[in-house]
């Protein structure tokens, strides 16, 4: 197989994709992680190190981008030594592989289609309405209950959620660029439904809103003349609509909610990441003994950026901040929707992240991907220079 993969370039950027395109849609269809993770093994990871070497990194360590990428995983080796723990090592290997690979071997081009955006926003749309109704038919939720759990790998709604806002930002520019309105207009009520009404995620409407406020302001620099007239109606829309809903149980559920203890939980685990140390963090297999309110045990920090600090210090967070900033700075500069997908992923996971080194699991497709296109956009500009 490798053979005629490595005869022809444009072959082995096929197959990546191919790959990757497989690997994305197991998060939707397998029931269980060793799929995901077999398939990330076999048909990306080990292959991709082969081309890695072969192609001596495809230019990726010529690139600031890619050179900060190589200095954050790096780092991860400290809190590896310290924990003496050899499968995290692997877990470094994992990220490094799946990053490099995508950004220095996928088809950046099929990637960038519209095609592709469209067809990622649909199939996550359909199946978030297409098991919301057999929940509702079957009687496992009642209408208007909170679907709480999907099937598959990407059972969590609350990510589930965050990747349905994420691929509409990346389909987004598609739509409005062929002048699609109407299935543009279709994709947004849909998804507003889908986290509000279907999977009632409260971090997936502060996207939303954020998503939403950087198109508004968008369009009212680009085209004030027609935007504010619009802009007017869907606020009125949006007023409708609300009064509508508010008397609604499963919207008045949103709020009974409350925080989910979202502020104690990040005092008590910044409190313990700082009784760690700041620059190491309390270590990989960290597990806190303190309890929310008194009652509730505490899995994992809800936050993507203190979850870095907390577990790997902050150098490691420092570095990610970093590598965050050259790269919405990156796509901003080459026009990549795929900067908007990360910024909006990174919104959310403000209040819903956990830790980014580790086996395949759903921030690979919320974090790892977008960085790594974004990195990938760089070096195919580099190329055709």
């Amino acid at each position: 197989m490798f053979e005629g993969i490595d005869r022809d370039n444009s072959r082995s950027r096929r197959y990546f994709t191919a790959a990757l395109i497989a690997f994305l849609a197991s998060f939707v269809l397998m029931d269980s992680s060793k799929w995901t993770n077999n398939i990330f093994y076999a048909f990306i990871a080990l292959p991709g190190l082969v081309f890695l070497i072969k192609e001596r990194g495809v230019g990726l360590l010529h690139d600031k981008l890619g050179l900060a990428w190589l200095v954050f995983l790096l780092w991860f080796l400290v809190p590896a030594v310290i924990a003496g723990e050899g499968q995290f090592y692997k877990h470094i290997a994992y990220v490094t592989l799946f990053v490099f690979t995508v950004a220095g071997l996928t088809n950046q081009r099929f990637l960038r289609s519209e095609m592709f955006a469209r067809v990622l926003f649909w199939a996550i749309c359909l199946y978030v309405f297409g098991y919301a109704a057999y929940a509702y038919l079957t009687g496992v939720h009642v209408l208007g209950e909170r679907v709480d759990l999907m099937p598959a790998r990407m059972q969590n709604v609350i990510y589930t959620s965050i990747w349905l806002l994420c691929a509409l930002a990346l389909a987004m520019p598609g739509w409005l660029h062929r002048r699609r309105w109407f299935e543009a207009f279709c994709a947004v009520v849909l998804s507003v439904v889908a986290v509000t009404f279907v999977m009632q995620t409260r971090t997936a409407m502060v996207g939303a809103v954020f998503l939403f406020a950087v198109w508004a302001c968008w369009a009212l620099w680009r085209f004030p003349r027609v935007a504010g007239p619009w802009l007017a109606v869907f606020a009125v829309l949006g007023v409708v609509v609300l009064w509508l809903v508010k008397d609604a149980a499963w919207f008045h559920s949103l709020f009974e909610r409350g925080d989910s203890y979202r502020s104690e939980l990040f005092h008590v685990m910044v409190g313990e990441w700082e009784n760690c140390g700041w620059m190491v963090g309390c270590g990989i297999e960290f597990h806190t003994d303190k309890l929310l309110s008194g009652t509730m045990p505490i899995q994992h920090p809800h936050n993507i950026f203190v979850a870095l600090g907390l577990y790997t210090g902050g150098v490691s967070l420092v570095l990610f901040l970093v590598i965050v900033a050259m790269t919405l700075v990156q796509a901003v500069r080459l026009r990549d929707p795929w900067g908007m997908y990360l910024a909006c992923a990174l919104v959310m996971l403000n209040f819903d992240g956990s830790k980014l080194i580790g086996n395949p699991d759903e921030l690979w497709p919320l974090v790892l991907l977008p960085a790594a296109m974004v990195l990938g956009r760089g070096l195919q500009q580099r190329r055709l220079r």
